[in-house]
């Protein structure tokens, strides 16, 4: 599945998925941890939220993780802009 088809089909899954009202910086922040934590794909990332604006921090092994953990933060109501500052580590081999 090429990244495109993948973020569009987690848009489609997510697309506003959390239905509770914008709130508060922390409430949009609990909403985007619920909305990556339903995802079995998605590995632990640290969310920054202040005035709407959401930050992305961790580890990502696949490109497609960042463009979904992206689309999923962005469908969270109240998210005015978010900022990817995900780290991209190649997985090691398995010997």
């Amino acid at each position: 599945m090429s990244g495109l088809a993948f973020c569009r089909l987690l848009g489609a899954s997510l697309a506003r998925d959390v239905s509770a009202p914008a709130g508060d910086d922390s409430t949009i922040r609990d909403n985007i941890l619920t909305a990556i934590a339903k995802q079995d794909w998605a590995p632990h990332v640290n969310v920054i939220v202040k005035d709407g604006l959401a930050e992305l921090r961790g580890i990502i092994s696949d490109d497609r993780q960042r463009q979904a953990l992206v689309v999923a933060t962005e469908n969270v109501p109240g998210v005015k802009k978010v900022l990817d500052h995900l780290d991209w580590v190649e997985p090691m081999p398995r010997v």
